[in-house]
């Protein structure tokens, strides 16, 4: 039988060449100290997902607000591309890797 519970391979972002795919959800937190000192309330607030994307070819992702390239990309409503690298070698293929955040409740200005 074979096994489902594990995957190999890309298949959250579309491309031939792709080397990697990382992302990380992350929420902020606020607590509130009772007076004996223990926790007493917390509150989740601004969810964000950040990303990274590495691979080969040609690149059509630029800095600034954009699509992420990445499906189910948990809390994104509106990503935010912050940083685009190229690079070059005399003994390798030509690399990109991208990077950003995925905001849940913003909207751009």
């Amino acid at each position: 039988m074979p096994a489902t519970d594990v995957k190999f391979g890309i298949s959250r972002v579309a491309g031939a060449l792709l080397e990697s795919v990382e992302t990380t959800d992350k929420i902020e937190k606020k607590e509130l100290r009772g007076s004996d000192g223990n926790v007493a309330r917390v509150h989740a607030y601004n969810p964000t997902s950040s990303f990274n994307v590495k691979g080969h070819g040609t690149l059509t992702i630029v800095p600034g607000f954009g699509a992420s390239g990445i499906t189910n990309l948990s809390n994104a409503s509106l990503t935010l591309i912050e940083e685009v690298k190229k690079g070059e070698k005399n003994d390798d293929f030509d690399d990109w890797e991208y990077s950003g955040t995925g905001y849940a409740t913003a909207q751009s200005v």
